[in-house]
C-alpha cells in the first residue's frame, strides 16, 4: 500500500457546533495506490468531511462568512 505522503487541506463541520464550516491543513499523511489519503485514527471524531483538497489551501470566504448584499 501508499508508500507517498502528502499535504491535504481538509473542509469540515464539526458536529458540535455546525454554524460555520472549518478548515485544517495536514502534513505527510500516507496516500494509498489509489490516491486516498489515511487520515490518523482519531482525526475523523467529531467531525463531517465536506472535502478534502491537495496541498495547503488557504480558505479566504465560506458560506456565511459575507454579507449578502442587494
Amino acid at each position: 500500500m501508499g508508500s507517498d505522503t502528502s499535504t491535504v487541506t481538509v473542509l469540515y463541520y464539526d458536529q458540535n457546533d455546525m454554524t460555520s464550516i472549518c478548515s485544517d491543513v495536514l502534513n505527510n499523511l500516507e496516500v494509498q495506490t489509489d490516491d486516498r489519503v489515511i487520515f490518523p485514527s482519531s482525526y475523523r471524531d467529531d467531525k463531517i468531511i465536506i472535502a478534502v483538497l491537495d496541498g495547503d489551501c488557504q480558505v479566504r470566504n465560506s458560506l456565511g462568512d459575507r454579507a449578502i448584499y442587494s
